[in-house]
């Protein structure tokens, strides 16, 4: 796959997510002249475990930085509250329609090839209706007028991996696997400390991202990976 003039559709839970699973897939897609539209489902203020108040504003400051950085064509926010982050608190029907048809990047506006989604295999409840959320808009069905993606896959949530809900129906299983340079990885990490306010000491970082980068690209036989799970691919 040369990944040569896609569209690609990322849907993350939150800002952030879109660098720990998919920034060596939207380099590849901007490098080889794709175009990338991110839909961000919720972000809104809240308070930090070590107490600091962070505000919607400090959130979005740090994702247009991201949006500049990568060169992404396009993003929407579902639901920016002041208080409210969890989108497992919205109605699921209102964010299908969302990412179907409603947001200005919504499937049927955009048309993409490839949608990115965060996998199921999460401890984070809105990862996990994230997933649900976006298959049920992407679900193929003889009378659906949305257009449909030709490859749509799932990416990890390292975070919240090992203590998976879902665990004990599987576990996140990769079967497509991209290649990234080390360079390319050096400027992962650096994409993710753009989002200072969601950094926390002793769980995320450029040793953790390249560490599980080294895993995925040893289970296939190179230097580093991102890794992903195809559920659906036509050609």
């Amino acid at each position: 796959m040369k990944l040569e003039n896609e569209r690609l559709l990322i849907i993350a839970p939150h800002a952030d997510d879109e660098i720990l699973g998919c920034f060596g897939l939207i380099n590849t897609v901007k490098k080889n002249g794709g175009e990338v539209f991110l839909q961000v489902l919720s972000m809104g203020g809240y308070k930090k475990i070590e107490g600091n108040r962070i505000t919607k504003e400090d959130w979005k400051s740090e994702l247009l930085e991201i949006i500049k950085q990568l060169k992404i064509d396009d993003y929407d926010i579902a639901f920016f509250d002041d208080e409210i982050q969890h989108i497992d608190t919205k109605p699921q029907q209102e964010l299908i329609e969302h990412i179907e048809s409603n947001s200005k990047i919504s499937i049927s506006k955009i048309k993409p090839t490839i949608v990115a989604i965060p996998t199921i295999f999460s401890t984070h409840q809105d990862h996990t209706y994230a997933y649900k959320v976006s298959i049920s808009a992407l679900r193929p069905h003889p009378q659906k007028t949305t257009h449909m993606p030709r490859l749509v896959l799932s990416y990890e949530s390292p975070e919240y991996y090992f203590w998976s809900a879902y665990s004990e129906f599987g576990k996140f299983l990769p079967n497509f696997y991209l290649n990234i340079s080390k360079s390319d990885l050096d400027k992962k990490t650096d994409a993710l400390n753009t989002y200072s306010t969601q950094m926390r000491e002793g769980q995320r970082g450029g040793e953790n991202i390249i560490s599980l980068a080294r895993i995925r690209g040893n289970e296939v036989g190179l230097d580093y990976a991102e890794a992903f799970h195809i559920h659906r691919l036509y050609m």
